[in-house]
């Protein structure tokens, strides 16, 4: 049975696995500091969240790299290696498979679609920039 103090460190441990990057938390420690054993953690997570702990983290690490692709200019390998993961294949096809393309098309896709969306005005002041 599910008590409301279980369901609160269900949440802490949750807040937890969304932190991705340096320092973050093992599974098995994660579960140590909600006090509760880690097969009963992972199953009580997956009841109430709808996906293992381990999954969870892994969405929040695609996620996280997803907003650091949009918003910053650090390569994809560097991204890849600040969200958590060691391999850029193993990144790369999990990127894929979440939003329908690999990081670095990701990338350009979105590039490209920043400057379809300026204003007419300043597509024009910007074409006579590069004119001279």
């Amino acid at each position: 049975m599910l008590t409301k103090d279980r369901l609160i460190r269900l949440c802490q441990a949750r807040d937890l696995l969304r932190d991705v990057g340096e320092g973050e938390l093992s599974i098995d420690q994660i579960a140590s500091s909600v006090a509760i054993s880690r097969y009963h953690f992972i199953r009580q997570f997956k009841a109430v969240f709808g996906e293992a702990p381990s999954r969870f983290r892994t969405r929040a690490r695609l996620d996280r790299a997803r907003d650091l692709l949009v918003r910053g200019d650090e390569s994809v390998t560097d991204i890849c290696m600040a969200v958590g993961f060691s391999s850029l294949g193993s990144f790369s096809t999990l990127f894929a498979s979440r939003f329908g393309q690999s990081p670095s098309t990701f990338r350009q896709r979105l590039h490209g679609a920043t400057d379809q969306l300026q204003p007419h005005c300043m597509s024009l002041l910007r074409a006579s920039w590069e004119a001279e």
